[in-house]
């Protein structure tokens, strides 16, 4: 404190024969390194840009000294708690949504999947009880192939096949028609279940888009709920252009006539129709939690706006993933989420559930089997309790289809009976009874982009401290330089001081 000492007694107005008297003692009592150290110390402080410390320097009153060093602390310690809150703020890396409406003169038409809601025919019920089934029509193996074993059906499992319905290690309690079908129909082969099923030529008996013919653009895949599913688009990359928005209904999108084939529903499937999903070409379909149902002997059309999502991957919040680069064997977060549940399925009981994707060389669990069943079911429970560690964040790029549907009666009298020749009101209500028509198109080819940005780009970190520095200390980048060679002059001087 030798320094403040002769600073504070320098230059009073009282006692100024006392400070050269101070000062000729220091200068008395020091090398010359040490005496220029301090009048080279001294006229810094005061040639100072930070204000505060100039005046502090200068000024020949111990009561205005005292002040502006009062002002001076009050200064950094603002200028540090607000440099605290920016930098803590920063570095939960905040982001804000934009909105803007988006005009194309183009736009890629959906996946449109389609299911029936019957998932086997009645026909081949006799093949679930017995070894000699000889079905009266087979799959074309040309139409498709399988993906997966569909999205989870495990609410339908849990709810007929549960833990509590065992006893001994064996389900025990009287099951009902519907546990015994699903029992059963868990125990096909993935080829059994598609052959079963309602084939694409029963299921869809007319389909066009713009106008033409597009029965061969549909790819398929098995559902363990829905039975058999196809989806339209879903490699074929179709757009739809503003000039063909000017088309009638039928030609500037997707139109479908579908057969429910009413004949064949078994006694558990106890609605009729047809279940329809619309998604982004990209993504897997989920019949279970997205699509609608269309009820045999409507007409529905679909009216479509789409809706564009971009997300920020890591440090920001969402954590989004690009699955096409990042995980390219899932494809999609759900079933990523199937794929992680499976390894924790797998890492607990030794198999896995029969009703997510499956994963190769893995044991399937026996849902006959209560020791299996109250694993899966202990196993989902801490999940949902205490969470994973899935790495399956949302998509960075994901694309909505709001939907609106309006329905009318299809066909009318007179256009069935003017199609086909010689046939009654019984057959025209018949029809009506197992098919439905369906077009699907866009309303406007406007699309709707919520997009995260940073709230602050990495840049802005110097401009924000620069503002901080400036407000309470009167800093800039090269005070901020003298500010740290003074602080080197006043180093020098203490250690070099006699103690």
């Amino acid at each position: 404190m030798k320094l403040f000492n002769i600073l504070c007694k320098k230059n009073t107005s009282t006692k100024e024969s006392l400070f050269k008297k101070n000062i000729s003692n220091f200068l008395k009592n020091n090398s010359g390194s040490e005496k220029y150290v301090y009048f080279n110390l001294e006229e810094r402080l005061r040639n100072s840009s930070i204000y505060a410390v100039s005046r502090i320097s200068g000024s020949k009153n111990l009561g205005v000294k005292l002040l502006w060093i009062l002002i001076l602390m009050g200064a950094l310690a603002g200028c540090c708690f607000q440099t605290y809150r920016f930098v803590t703020l920063y570095f939960k890396y905040p982001i804000m949504v934009n909105y803007r409406l988006e005009s194309q003169g183009n736009a890629e038409f959906p996946a449109v999947t389609i299911c029936n809601m019957n998932r086997m025919k009645s026909e081949f019920e006799i093949c679930l009880s017995s070894d000699i089934c000889v079905p009266n029509k087979t799959a074309s193996s040309e139409q498709g192939g399988l993906t997966s074993t569909g999205p989870l059906v495990l609410r339908k499992r849990r709810n007929y096949i549960s833990c509590k319905t065992h006893f001994n290690g064996y389900l025990h309690k009287q099951l009902g028609s519907a546990e015994k079908f699903l029992e059963k129909y868990s125990e096909l082969s993935s080829d059994d279940r598609w052959r079963y099923g309602h084939q694409f030529d029963d299921l869809v008996e007319k389909c066009s888009f713009r106008g033409k013919s597009c029965e061969s653009f549909f790819s398929s895949f098995p559902n363990f709920q829905y039975g058999n599913c196809f989806t339209f688009n879903s490699f074929n990359g179709f757009s739809v252009t503003a000039e063909e928005m000017t088309f009638a209904e039928n030609s500037k999108g997707l139109e479908l006539v579908l057969n429910a084939e009413v004949n064949q529903y078994i006694s558990i499937s106890h609605k009729i129709g047809f279940r329809i999903v619309i998604h982004d070409a990209s993504e897997e379909s989920n019949p279970e939690e997205n699509g609608m149902n269309i009820i045999p002997g409507y007409q529905t059309n679909i009216l479509l706006r789409r809706t564009l999502t971009k997300r920020l991957p890591a440090p920001y919040k969402d954590h989004c993933m690009f699955y096409s680069i990042n995980k390219p064997f899932v494809g999609s977060q759900t079933l990523c989420m199937q794929a992680c549940i499976q390894e924790y399925n797998y890492a607990k009981c030794g198999c896995i559930e029969s009703s997510f994707i499956t994963l190769s060389g893995r044991r399937q669990c026996n849902i006959k089997n209560s020791t299996d069943v109250c694993c899966l079911n202990k196993v989902l429970h801490h999940l949902s309790v205490h969470g994973t560690n899935c790495e399956c964040a949302l998509p960075c790029v994901s694309t909505y289809y709001n939907q609106i549907s309006t329905g009318s009666i299809w066909p009318s009298k007179a256009s069935f009976f003017k199609e086909k020749a010689n046939t009654t009101k019984q057959d025209w209500k018949n029809y009506r009874a197992s098919h439905a028509k369906v077009n699907v198109f866009f309303s406007t080819l406007d699309r709707s982009v919520y997009e995260q940005n940073p709230l602050f780009h990495e840049s802005e970190i110097f401009s924000h401290l620069g503002g901080e520095f400036g407000l309470w200390l009167g800093l800039s980048l090269v005070a901020l330089f003298e500010l740290l060679e003074t602080f080197f002059y006043f180093v020098n001087y203490i250690t070099k001081s006699p103690r």
